[in-house]
């Protein structure tokens, strides 16, 4: 298997351990198990504050990532979403669930 570090990752991370692998090698990994996924590159504004506690007067960033879609399990992670961080270790433990019953 090419993707076993990716594997590996995803397994740790679905215990609460580690990080998790960028959505790239995720759906490189799901491709290679012949798992249906779609990978998009994505694009966020968020405001920024200017100083004070307020967010008027400050500017926008832009942030790119990636949306992953998995049909199969109805999933959907996007990178650039404000909780994505936090939920990373559910999303880890959906696709290694989905990953151990194709293998």
């Amino acid at each position: 298997m090419k993707n076993i570090k990716t594997l590996n990752s995803l397994k740790n991370k679905s215990q609460g351990n580690g990080r998790m692998p960028s959505l790239k090698k995720v759906s490189e990994l799901l491709n290679e198990l012949n798992i249906d996924n779609k990978l998009e590159d994505t694009w966020e504004t968020k405001q920024t504050k200017s100083g004070s506690r307020y967010y008027t007067g400050g500017g926008k960033k832009l942030y790119t990532g990636f949306k992953l879609r998995v049909p199969e399990i109805n999933l959907c992670i996007e990178s650039t979403d404000s909780y994505y961080t936090y939920n990373t270790w559910q999303y880890a433990r959906s696709i290694y669930s989905l990953i151990n019953e194709k293998i």
